[in-house]
């Protein structure tokens, strides 16, 4: 029995395991970027996407950016999200934003009610760039059922886009 060749079959293996890591994230970074953009036949689009729960809740926050448009985002995506006073609020998943990370806050509101039917909110989002007329889509969606039928705003970067939708 050799002992020398152990080593290189743990070289190779490990080479092996690197090169099929890579694939797989390659793999996975595509199948991303493909499945990200909502449909359309000319223009890319480019979507973070920070999971949110509001009193057990969980809600998407979709915001989306044309793929063109990416290297004119100059900063962290912030999103606020306006809440009635009596909800517990926690960010369960935050994404990278565009590159630059997402600030996500919760601010209380007395005018805003919390019912059986839902909970009344309101989303801003802000995404700072070197092109005001850059547009920017936002959809609010909670889990199952919602995700069908997202409350939507458009607007245009550098500009607050605020909606109210129902949890």
């Amino acid at each position: 029995m050799s002992h020398g060749l152990l080593p290189s079959r743990l070289m190779v293996s490990a080479r092996r395991l690197v090169v099929v890591n890579l694939l797989a994230a390659a793999l996975a970074f595509a199948f991303m970027l493909q499945t990200a953009a909502p449909a359309s036949a000319s223009i890319g689009w480019c979507r973070s996407d920070p999971v949110v729960v509001l009193d057990l809740a969980v809600a998407d926050v979709f915001v989306s950016a044309q793929l063109s448009d990416l290297t004119k985002i100059t900063g962290a995506t912030e999103i606020v999200i306006v809440i009635p006073s009596t909800v517990q609020t926690v960010v369960g998943i935050p994404t990278l934003g565009f590159g630059y990370g997402e600030h996500i806050q919760f601010e209380l509101s007395n005018g805003l009610k919390a019912t059986s039917s839902g909970i009344e909110l309101r989303v801003k989002v802000f995404v700072p760039s070197t092109d005001s007329s850059m547009p920017i889509q936002v959809e609010f969606a909670p889990r199952i059922l919602g995700i069908l039928a997202p409350s939507t705003a458009q607007g245009y970067a550098n500009s607050w886009i605020t909606f109210k939708a129902v949890l």
